[in-house]
């Protein structure tokens, strides 16, 4: 029965070749776009649970009245392990960026290294190669590498007890063991550590140690999962009474994150990686169940509109004896074919497509059954919903003709099925619409955020990162300005787009003598010529006064928090910390500039000169020559003033629009499955014409013998498809509005909902479906009428 089932499926298949291929081709890239989601969405699900202990581990976090940081204090945990006895254990972990150097090779490469407690074994599950975890990590200057790293030091040298200086120090670290890197789904990925005793603030016997916040994070492994949110507010509370924290004064909010939802679920200051987001889930998830339901759709419209060629085979079978349920499987057992059809094909697409979307996301999906066992169930679980749902209707819908209509010939007015069709044409361009709208908005959002007027000048400008030993930073400033193609250079402590640093600052008028947690900038007196900045009164810092933490300038947002005027802010008391005897003043005021994400809104800002700019930052405004020739000059001369440090530079443009890197690949990957989308809904309307036009084919005749034209003929054919496609995208354009005006409602600053992106889409919508239709409507109008009325 079974075999018999098949010969009739594969028949069948054969002897429409036309729609098959279309069901098995529209099936399978319906089939590859839906597993190659399903693959990122388990990647950005699984981060972080290859810790054992994963569901009792957390980060501590602080929320500060500027910020809320994924950061918190160095003491915080061992404070909390020795006072809460729900605390486990605890580690942390501090990133840094410096130039390791095999001085027996003369190799030097920059690295970011982290210090680490030597709990960092016991918290996070990290694999030792070589050395004992108990040890590697037992006494300063000790190292530990991955064995790409080790192989890029020390190529095939066993690199235990082997040394590595670190450039800014001349500071030895030997090498203690070897280590496995964390998987591609953590949300931290350490190549080198040593040991936290080597950085002072980690310390113990540190003196600011509680109050000097940095790119440092804390994990708490608890004995149990608990109430976190209890726990932080119990934890800050603790906090409060060891500080002493007046009843007036703002008080200290710690937190905890679990760690498996940092990578979805955190979008804090500060974080140590780029995360994911999970609106960006709900998003592809969406799409790829609705580009598998496009295809589905296909598949049902093209079979049951094939109906009338099966009524007679249905007939004969019945009056044999065939029951229902016989048929029923029957016509399933040709999906199911189709489905393993297209699941072939699918396989080949994704072999070739995960390398490609991997390097457009940055992720490492893994199409492997043996490294993701998942992989074996996807498939089986997209071609059974592709098989089953794609071909239940049209079983139940052939099955159920009754032979003795067929036998009359009567039974072709009774069919029914064209408003199901046509209701079918409807929500595929329905959901390709919504795809189209939702990549236009896309992409609009990242041209508005890449040339958004950020308030300072960031073309043309190179950031130099200066040593952190005193190597007399206003020479080599003054030298590298001397050289043609430099017009202007500033130092500044960090750069527009990493500011992060925040302080206690009193003013004028505030209602305490303690001072707000504000934002704070340093840059030397170029900064507002180098940059291009604006100041809307007063003046910025002269370099004649060099009054070090003394003046003050602040943006517009500052002047609106402070309750102040512009035109009144200059002279205005202020000081860092609380209130003193002798308070510095407000020289300037400056036009806002955004000097983070666009997700965030501009904040209060403090300006302040400082009196050194070591391991910080020179911006450079080059002029519209040669670049690369002005920078080679500028490697020339770093070499000759420098020459025991790298030169390390970025233009500001470029690393500013790295912030905007998610989404450049959200608005890729949008744009591919919008195409595709499109695609497969033209495939299946392609199918439908071409059944259309056999259908008619000698009306048309008759009508071109009666004196139609070729246009006449193609109007005929084209305009109720036209119509479906233009209602389908009437009924989506709500729910596109909808969803795209949620997306943009997560940036601070956006390009707002544009009402003449229904207009391009609807535009293209309807020229690609009539470019669709437009075949076999000019074949039908084109071809001999006295040929079609022949035909029986």
């Amino acid at each position: 029965m079974l075999k018999n089932y098949l010969v009739v499926a594969l028949r069948n298949l054969k002897r429409n070749r036309l729609h098959s291929s279309i069901n098995i081709i529209g099936l399978a890239v319906g089939m590859t776009c839906c597993i190659l989601i399903t693959l990122f969405v388990q990647f950005e699900l699984s981060y972080d649970r290859h810790n054992k202990n994963a569901d009792r581990i957390y980060r501590l976090v602080v929320d500060l009245e500027a910020n809320n940081w994924a950061i918190s204090a160095f003491p915080l945990g061992q404070m909390l392990k020795d006072n809460f006895p729900e605390v486990e254990d605890f580690t942390r972990i501090k990133p840094m960026d410096p130039f390791l150097v095999n001085e027996a090779t003369n190799t030097k490469l920059k690295q970011k290294v982290f210090f680490v407690d030597s709990t960092v074994f016991d918290v996070l599950d990290i694999k030792l190669l070589k050395g004992n975890s108990a040890t590697v990590l037992s006494k300063k200057n000790s190292m530990l590498l991955t064995p790409e790293r080790a192989e890029a030091f020390f190529g095939s040298e066993d690199p235990i007890g082997k040394t590595l200086i670190w450039a800014n120090d001349n500071q030895p670290y030997v090498i203690t063991g070897i280590f496995e890197p964390q998987p591609a789904s953590s949300h931290v990925h350490m190549e080198v550590m040593v040991s936290s005793m080597d950085y002072p603030p980690m310390t113990p016997e540190y003196e600011r140690r509680w109050s000097f916040l940095t790119s440092h994070y804390t994990y708490l492994v608890m004995n149990e999962p608990l109430d976190y949110n209890e726990f932080g507010e119990r934890v800050s509370a603790y906090l409060d009474e060891y500080h002493e924290v007046a009843e007036d004064e703002p008080g200290n909010v710690i937190k905890l994150q679990p760690l498996t939802s940092i990578h979805l679920n955190s979008n804090r200051g500060l974080e140590i990686e780029a995360n994911g987001n999970m609106k960006t889930i709900y998003i592809f998830s969406a799409i790829a169940f609705f580009i598998l339901l496009i295809a589905c759709i296909n598949f049902m419209n093209l079979s049951t509109a094939q109906s009338l060629k099966r009524a007679k085979e249905v007939g004969i079978r019945k009056v044999a004896g065939c029951h229902k349920n016989q048929l029923i499987f029957q016509f399933l057992s040709e999906s199911v074919v189709i489905s393993l059809s297209a699941l072939a094909i699918a396989i080949l697409a994704l072999i070739i497509a995960v390398p490609e979307f991997n390097d457009i996301t940055g992720k490492r999906l893994e199409l492997n059954p043996i490294e993701n066992k998942e992989v074996i169930l996807m498939f089986l679980g997209v071609t059974v919903f592709a098989g089953v749902v794609a071909g239940l209707y049209p079983a139940f819908f052939l099955s159920a003709f009754k032979p003795i209509l067929i036998i009359k010939g009567t039974y072709g007015g009774k069919l029914g099925g064209q408003m199901l069709r046509k209701g079918l044409v409807v929500l595929q361009f329905a959901i390709a619409f919504m795809i189209i709208v939702g990549t236009y908005v896309v992409y609009s959002q990242l041209d508005y955020m890449l040339n958004k007027n950020m308030g300072f000048s960031r073309e043309q400008t190179l950031v130099i990162a200066m040593p952190n030993d005193s190597i007399g930073h206003e020479v080599v400033k003054n030298e590298l300005l001397s050289l043609s193609g430099v017009e202007s250079g500033t130092f500044m402590l960090e750069t527009p787009g990493n500011m992060v640093r925040t302080s206690s600052i009193w003013y004028e008028g505030s209602e305490t003598d303690d001072g707000d947690n504000i934002y704070l900038f340093s840059g030397d007196p170029d900064l507002v010529e180098t940059l291009g900045m604006t100041m809307l009164g007063g003046r910025y810092f002269d370099k004649s006064t060099e009054n070090y933490y003394r003046e003050f300038v602040i943006n517009e947002k500052a002047v609106e928090y402070f309750g102040w005027e512009v035109d009144e802010a200059v002279g205005k008391l202020m000081q860092f910390g609380s209130r003193g005897e002798d308070p510095g003043k407000v020289v300037g005021v400056i036009k806002d500039f955004h000097f983070k994400h666009l997700n965030e809104e501009i904040d209060p800002l403090v300006m302040y000169l400082s009196d050194s700019y070591e391991g910080t930052h020179m911006a450079l405004k080059l002029n519209s020559g040669d670049l690369s020739e002005t920078v080679e000059l500028i490697n020339a001369r770093w070499s000759e003033l420098v020459p025991q440090h790298t030169f390390e530079y970025e233009f500001l443009d470029e690393s500013f629009d790295a912030l905007f890197d998610q989404e450049k690949r959200l608005g890729q990957i949008f744009g591919i499955f919008s195409i595709l989308a499109v695609f497969i809904s033209c495939l299946g309307l392609f199918g439908l014409t071409s059944f259309t036009v056999e259908q008619i084919k000698k009306a048309v005749a008759v009508r071109k013998v009666m004196g139609a034209t070729v246009i006449n003929i193609v109007a005929l054919v084209s305009k109720d498809f036209l119509k479906l496609v233009l209602i389908g995208m009437l009924i989506a354009a709500p729910m596109a509005y909808y969803a795209m005006n949620t997306w943009l409602s997560g940036f601070a600053y956006n390009v707002g909902f544009q009402w003449i992106v229904f207009g391009y889409a609807a535009t293209a919508g309807v020229l690609v479906a009539f470019l669709t239709i437009s075949y076999h409507s000019l074949k039908a109008a084109t071809t001999n009428p006295v040929r079609s009325l022949r035909e029986q």
